[in-house]
């Protein structure tokens, strides 16, 4: 069961345009509980997609700058950042979208990430490319300009790339998903990334490896689909992601 936590807003009050952007929220967090208990249509992932952005763009004023921003897909739309990284000095804005593509991050970085000036960056995205065949040309092409974009309007912003995580066979609800298939073009993907980030600037960080079994699947353990990560999952994330955010904030 998905929890609804709204993340912590620092130095703030509430505001009318705050108050706009709970009932988005909620109507978000609503829309992505059915978007994962079913399969869903591109054009219903462009619907959570709007409806997400919105959200963002009304959050927006009320947020501190200079804080950490996540941004991907489900996989980073269902973590619960207060949960993992309350005792940071600084708040956690998670700035998921369930179905979301490299095209797609791309396509709102201002409203999701650049509009609120983040000091550290954690972008999780490609699993859905890898799903959907999108070619490892487009995702390179597109996760290349995710950088480009931010270094252009945060060039002091530390950026932290993390793999695409693997999968595992015994799917629920994604059926039609090969991982046989898909776990050879994430294995193939990964160290081009890497190497992406790494020419950058950024610092990538190696989940799969820490997710992954002796035959390159997500460990039964990890998760409660076979694609996104549960509570165990997520701390093994949270684990490998908060010693890095945590010497930086504090040098």
């Amino acid at each position: 069961m998905m929890k609804c936590v709204f993340h912590k807003i620092k130095k703030h009050p509430i505001t009318a345009s705050l108050a706009v952007a709970v009932v988005l929220l909620l109507a978000a967090v609503i829309t992505l509980t059915a978007f994962l208990t079913q399969k869903k249509t591109r054009e219903e992932a462009q619907l959570y997609y709007d409806m997400k952005c919105e959200s963002y763009a009304t959050q927006n004023a009320n947020l501190a700058k200079g804080q950490i921003v996540f941004i991907g897909d489900s996989i980073t739309d269902l973590y619960v950042l207060d949960e993992h990284y309350a005792d940071l000095p600084l708040a956690a804005y998670n700035r998921g979208i369930g179905g979301d593509m490299t095209q797609g991050v791309l396509g709102r970085l201002k409203v999701s990430v650049t509009d609120i000036e983040p000091a550290y960056v954690v972008l999780m995205i490609g699993t859905n490319d890898i799903n959907w065949g999108v070619d490892q040309e487009t995702i390179l092409t597109n996760y290349g300009k995710i950088l480009d974009t931010i270094y252009v309007a945060l060039p002091d912003v530390e950026l932290y790339c993390m793999s695409i995580i693997p999968q595992n066979t015994q799917l629920m609800e994604y059926s039609d998903i090969d991982v046989h298939v898909t776990t050879q073009k994430i294995l193939s993907v990964n160290p081009k990334i890497k190497e992406l980030a790494e020419g950058k600037g950024a610092t990538y960080l190696d989940l799969f490896s820490r997710l992954a079994d002796e035959n390159n699947l997500l460990i039964r353990s990890y998760s409660d689909d076979g694609l996104h990560l549960n509570k165990a999952g997520l701390d093994v994330w949270t684990e490998l992601l908060k010693p890095y955010l945590l010497a930086s904030i504090t040098k």
